[in-house]
């Protein structure tokens, strides 16, 4: 895997972020105030190249180690570490990485997948289908009549193809973090290697 395609993978997230809010001002479908549900989940994934712009991140602000350690105490396979829970309103909370958060973090909620029929359905959580009932079904109803709506499959398959040799199987988020930053750390250390080298027969 090369860190080079950090910024292909940054570009597309900036296109999430721009046809997730289009969505929301389409449909007025916002997440409740200060929620961080979907966050708590142990089903998160990511691909491993998803994960690459905040492990440089991590790198550059000098805190990788103190997340790897994080990781592992935590566990690959359990909720999301870079999750903060509100001390007092238990489904609320914050992402302290959000710059940098992957696909799935940026779409849930205002994407679609697609149904048996191949028709794109809407992917709405519990607390928004609760919290504004009648634009939930609004928009549940109208994504398969053509309301313009960003899927899954689109960046999944946009992502995966900037590194056709990475596996492209979604991944529990710690584990993919986890291996992102390994990765990452161990291309700097090829990249300082050879160019230790270069200066030495240069």
């Amino acid at each position: 895997m090369q860190n080079n395609i950090i910024p292909q993978i940054s570009e597309i997230y900036s296109h999430i972020d721009k046809e997730t809010e289009a969505f929301r001002n389409r449909t007025s479908l916002q997440c409740p105030p200060g929620c961080g549900k979907c966050c708590t989940s142990v089903k998160v994934e990511a691909t491993v190249p998803e994960m690459l712009p905040l492990a440089q991140e991590l790198f550059r602000q000098g805190e990788w180690s103190r997340w790897l350690e994080r990781i592992a105490a935590a566990g690959d396979e359990r909720k999301c570490v870079f999750y903060q829970p509100d001390p007092v309103i238990s489904v609320n909370g914050r992402c302290l990485v959000y710059p940098w958060r992957p696909t799935l973090c940026r779409l849930f909620g205002f994407a679609a997948v697609k149904n048996k029929k191949g028709l794109p359905e809407a992917v709405i959580c519990g607390h928004q289908k609760k919290n504004t009932p009648d634009i939930a079904a609004a928009v549940k109803a109208a994504v398969p009549d053509g309301l313009p709506i960003p899927k899954f499959t689109d960046f999944s398959i946009r992502i995966s193809s900037l590194d056709p040799c990475s596996e492209i199987r979604p991944i529990p988020i710690n584990r993919a973090a986890r291996l992102a930053l390994e990765r990452y750390g161990l291309a700097m250390q090829l990249a300082g290697s050879d160019s230790a080298e270069k200066a030495e027969t240069g």
